[in-house]
């Protein structure tokens, strides 16, 4: 017996005017038939049997759920990316950052921002630290955070520049006087928080007579004679021992010199390694410190600070300290 499509549509339409709500409840599935061959219910969600679990994804297309687009998909897995790499979740991006030696984030300097791991020879992480004012750059340790001592001098230094105050008409005192142009104090410097400022990286910039020539000085060891003697002079109640010197040139053919001493006072006991160099008039100095009982712990991150030390030519500030 054939039953055609037309037939079984009229008897449809018939059956639910008179009864519309049984007829909702026993045509929900339109069966259609065509000859001898009878088609599937055309309405799977309607198929008998539990509702899945929606944590499952097999169950939930098996039950009538689509796949993610790929578009999607590829969309959600960029947007966690950028959230782990952005965030640094885990201390993804600072192992990623570190993989080349920490080259990429040198250049585009995103290591003033994220910590970059350093291999197990130098240990630890570091952040880069670029000043635009003076010019230099240098790494330090990537928990320390800077000096607010030094910050505050800063920012008394730069607001006294700025201050529409005529300057007084009578002289100086000669202490004054001498204490202003002996003194230089550090423009930037960083540190563990919470430390009593014994242990700090620290850049000192000074002027020096025009056509300053650092190798005209000296051999690196004869220098490092002249700096200690300044640091430590005789009658002051300090000794300093030079335990090293050396030099190195940067790619520029700027010239650095390095030198590893120890200070002892009435009162501490330190371990110092200083980088000198000059340009433009001015002598650049570069700090790292550490009381000698903590030296052995802290060495391997303090030289590579002092190793990455060099000026640069870039108008980038990331010290966060104000400038006059």
């Amino acid at each position: 017996r054939r039953i055609t499509m037309q037939s079984l549509h009229i008897t449809h339409r018939s059956t639910c005017a008179q009864h519309p709500v049984r007829c909702r409840a026993r045509h929900a599935v339109v069966i259609s038939r065509a000859g001898p061959d009878t088609q599937e219910p055309s309405n799977a969600t309607e198929q008998a049997g539990p509702k899945p679990s929606l944590v499952d994804p097999v169950q939930t297309i098996a039950w009538g759920g689509t796949i993610p687009s790929t578009r999607r998909a590829v969309l959600s897995a960029i947007t966690g990316t950028a959230v782990i790499i952005g965030g640094n979740l885990g201390g993804v991006t600072t192992r990623l950052l570190g993989a080349d030696g920490g080259k990429l984030a040198q250049t585009l300097k995103l290591d003033t921002l994220t910590p970059v791991s350093r291999p197990d020879a130098l240990g630890g992480s570091y952040k880069r630290c670029v000043d635009g004012t003076f010019g230099y750059e240098f790494t330090y340790p990537a928990e320390w955070l800077a000096d607010q001592t030094v910050a505050m001098r800063a920012a008394q230094r730069a607001e006294e520049a700025r201050s529409l105050d005529l300057p007084s008409l009578s002289p100086p005192q000669q202490g004054q006087r001498r204490s202003r142009a002996s003194v230089y104090e550090p423009v930037v410097a960083y540190g563990p928080a919470g430390s009593s400022g014994e242990e700090n990286v620290s850049v000192v910039v000074a002027p020096i007579y025009p056509g300053f020539d650092l190798k005209s000085m000296g051999s690196p060891e004869k220098v490092a004679t002249q700096f200690l003697a300044q640091v430590a002079p005789e009658g002051s109640g300090r000794e300093a021992v030079l335990l090293g010197a050396s030099s190195r040139a940067g790619a520029d053919g700027q010239l650095y010199y390095t030198f590893e001493y120890t200070i002892k006072g009435p009162k501490f006991y330190r371990h110092n390694v200083s980088v000198v160099t000059g340009r433009s008039d001015q002598l650049f100095t570069f700090n790292a410190q550490v009381p000698e009982v903590s030296w052995e712990r802290d060495a391997r991150m303090l030289r590579a600070a002092a190793d990455s030390f060099q000026l640069t030519t870039s108008r980038l500030d990331t010290t966060g300290f104000q400038r006059a």
